[in-house]
């Protein structure tokens, strides 16, 4: 009985004098950014944000990310926590949850579905060195089965009665009219969706929709010696080329200058409802377009905003333009978006343009008057502008208000691709 008093008393005394904390207690709790914190998102090193963890036991604790991942300034989540036998006070951190809120610069309150998946793993040490290896997968709801790489549709369709008139073609633009006596823009839209259709076939091969979020292109980059005015020509006589058989296709006309591939961390992308929401990074856009032109375009918003402003001089309604764009800016680019087994078509449709084309239309007379002075210069080309304004069967440009206003039935512009 006294030997067991006394071993009680031992440990007793030995519980009270021994005050060391544990290992976990001794892990930094405050942010860690810098050299001290080896970020990587989806495989890619970065130098943004900051990592902060809360131990609150020796197996659990609360990581809180800071500016880790684009369009989300601050990520919360439990995370599993283990110590290392090497006795260097060391813990591995493992965890994983779904984020709601939209991915934006200023994301909007939270929805009910699951937009991103987020796991990591790391490590935190006593000295207070993190590393965080971030992984993001849109949720299978927020993929919408667009998730893979479209390109741009090659083989089309022509009237039987007209091989000029396209039935398919790699930009679509529909404008119908109520009344097909009255001035209308049909002619119109079927010269646009040629045209385009083969000038935007010489620069975009596919779009890329990646699981982790990002939309990366296979585009092309032309030379010094690249002149618009002969492109046009030439895609509106060579543009479209036929197989032995008689069958359509895009032709493609500067087959010798091969296809670039767009980097990652500029335009982002998820599905919610029926809609597509494509989501620029803004600050990122204006840098690789310094990098490729050694243009100054520092200035991010503010810049766009005094770019914008700019457009006021030629009529367009900026007060009505620049609450669109922040728009854009906060939740997305919208459009709907339909898929079948080997094709997908982005689109929008009257009401989803009709915030946009209202903005443009009073710049129309200035456009006119612009038209009508290079008409009058001593360029050939230019000297053929009247006569390309009457191939479209329309007065001038300022005559598409009133159409668009008083004879407009449906209106959609539309990108499409295939597998």
């Amino acid at each position: 009985m006294k030997k067991l008093f006394i071993t009680l008393a031992a440990v007793v005394a030995f519980t009270a004098c021994s005050d060391d904390p544990a290992a976990w207690e001794e892990l930094p709790d405050k942010p860690i950014s810098g050299e001290s914190a080896a970020l990587t998102v989806n495989g890619e090193k970065t130098e943004a944000g900051s990592v902060q963890l809360k131990a609150t036991s020796a197996t659990q604790g609360t990581l809180v990310l800071k500016n880790v991942l684009y369009g989300y300034d601050e990520i919360t989540m439990e995370v599993g926590l283990t110590e290392r036998a090497d006795g260097t006070g060391t813990f591995d951190i493992k965890g994983e949850t779904g984020l709601t809120k939209i991915p934006a610069i200023n994301g909007r309150a939270a929805e009910e579905s699951v937009i991103y998946n987020v796991s990591v793993t790391g490590s935190i040490s006593p000295e207070g060195t993190v590393v965080v290896n971030l992984t993001s997968v849109l949720s299978t709801t927020a993929q919408g089965g667009l998730t893979g790489k479209w390109n741009l549709l090659t083989n089309i369709t022509t009237d039987k009665n007209n091989a000029n008139a396209l039935l398919t073609a790699p930009l679509w633009v529909t404008w119908s009219a109520q009344d097909p006596g009255q001035p209308n823009a049909e002619q119109l839209a079927l010269v646009v969706r040629t045209l385009a259709s083969t000038l935007l076939y010489q620069f975009l091969h596919s779009v890329t929709f990646s699981e982790d979020g990002n939309i990366t292109a296979e585009y092309r980059k032309m030379g010094e010696d690249f002149d618009i005015q002969t492109e046009i020509m030439n895609c509106l006589f060579n543009g479209i080329k036929t197989d032995n058989y008689g069958n359509p296709s895009m032709a493609d006309l500067h087959s010798d200058i091969p296809w670039l591939a767009s980097p990652k961390k500029l335009l982002y992308w998820y599905v919610q409802g029926d809609y597509l929401y494509i989501v620029p990074d803004i600050a990122a856009i204006l840098a690789q377009i310094q990098q490729d032109t050694g243009n100054d375009v520092s200035g991010g918003m503010n810049g766009i905003t005094g770019l914008l402003a700019g457009l006021g001089e030629y009529g367009i309604n900026v007060e009505a333009l620049l609450p669109l764009v922040m728009q854009w800016m906060e939740t997305g680019i919208q459009l709907k978006y339909e898929t079948t087994a080997s094709g997908l078509k982005l689109y929008a449709d009257k009401e989803m343009c009709r915030q946009v084309i209202e903005v443009l239309l009073p710049a129309l007379p200035k456009l006119d008057e612009l038209i009508a002075d290079l008409a009058n210069s001593e360029d050939p080309m230019m000297q053929m502008l009247p006569m390309f304004i009457g191939m479209l069967q329309i007065d001038n440009f300022a005559a598409l208000d009133s159409i668009w206003k008083n004879n407009t039935n449906e209106f959609e512009v539309s990108l499409n691709f295939e597998k």
